[in-house]
């Protein structure tokens, strides 16, 4: 059984036009004429026009009725009317009913009418619609990836050892470190938007990359308070540009959902969360959950975002700030992309 508002279904059709296009068979563009016009006897849902016709379209989210076929033969004819008056383009006018179903009587009558009958999937129509939103789109294909990396510090050495374009080999020469290693360190960093590619296969610091490295402390080992605001401020901005940004946004929005259960909340609790919010149920293991959320948990923690007290996590006056004002970019993102 179909449960939606008619005009949710509009609103899809008023916005993808293409998905109009391909659903009445259409070869030709078509622009919103005027949603909701006001004729005679009723208002029309949907009116568009393409280079050679005018479309009317009359939506509905049942299956047909032969009322609903009478009020389409009635805007047809108000619309035919207006052209006599050279209120309207004198183009020739397509006239549709649309309908998730339609009985056998019900589509002859249209057509004996000069009304095309179209069925659609209202299915298909949302679950289309969701995929085709961009940022919902990133948001859907982006999940944390493992790096098996514990602390964010731990890239330290590896970004201070850059001197310009270097290699993998160069890196782990200069840091001690085995290739594997590195290149574990560096796949991370690459996620941060810490380092990149050069045209010449080699690797170079990002401009965020050379901002971090400049702001070290070597007198410290951990990230300092400077580059924390640094990397914060960044996946604020940035929140589905990559695996590990997004794995950090979702550990701190794990804990904050949860609080409203569970203050402080435990561990035990939080894993799981962790993975569905992350997409990664169907993926990942018991252990592979654990593991994912105790490393991005940790960056959380690095960055000043979450607490851990035994097994017990909190949320920071830190972590609270961050993960509104990014709701609040990711908003914007999605509102932005509808």
């Amino acid at each position: 059984m179909l449960e939606i508002r008619e005009s949710q279904i509009e609103d899809i059709f008023a916005t993808q036009l293409d998905e109009v296009k391909a659903l009445l068979s259409l070869s030709e563009s078509l622009t919103l004429f005027e949603r909701q016009k006001k004729v005679n006897s009723g208002r029309i849902d949907l009116f568009f026009i393409s280079i050679s016709h005018l479309h009317l379209i009359e939506l509905k989210a049942v299956p047909s009725r032969i009322e609903f076929c009478d009020q389409t033969i009635g805007y047809k004819n108000d619309l035919l009317y207006l052209q006599t008056n050279k209120q309207l383009p004198p183009l020739p006018l397509q006239s549709y009913l649309v309908c998730p179903q339609f009985s056998y009587y019900h589509k002859n009558y249209c057509i004996d009418n000069g009304i095309i009958p179209i069925e659609f999937s209202p299915y298909e129509l949302l679950k289309n619609y969701y995929f085709k939103i961009k940022a919902i789109s990133s948001l859907v294909a982006i999940k944390p990836s493992n790096h098996e990396l514990w602390n964010l510090h731990l890239l330290n050495p590896i970004l201070y050892a850059f001197n310009g374009e270097t290699t993998i080999m160069s890196l782990s020469d200069a840091t001690g470190k085995s290739k594997s290693t590195v290149g574990s360190y560096l796949r991370l960093a690459m996620e941060l938007q810490l380092i990149e590619k050069t045209d010449a296969d080699g690797l170079c610091l990002t401009a965020l990359g050379k901002k971090y490295v400049l702001l070290k402390d070597t007198s410290a080992e951990r990230l300092n308070d400077r580059q924390v605001e640094l990397l914060k401020d960044f996946i604020i901005r940035n929140p589905f540009s990559s695996p590990a940004i997004y794995g950090i946004y979702t550990a701190v929005e794990a804990i904050f959902l949860l609080s409203k259960n569970y203050y402080p909340v435990p561990l035990v609790k939080a894993h799981g969360f962790f993975t569905t919010l992350s997409g990664k149920q169907s993926e990942w293991a018991e252990k592979a959950s654990n593991d994912a959320f105790a490393m991005y948990s940790n960056y959380a923690i690095n960055l000043g975002l979450l607490a851990r007290i035994g097994r017990d996590y909190y949320i920071t006056p830190s972590g609270i700030r961050f993960i509104l004002f990014l709701e609040l970019n990711k908003s914007i993102l999605l509102i932005n992309s509808i």
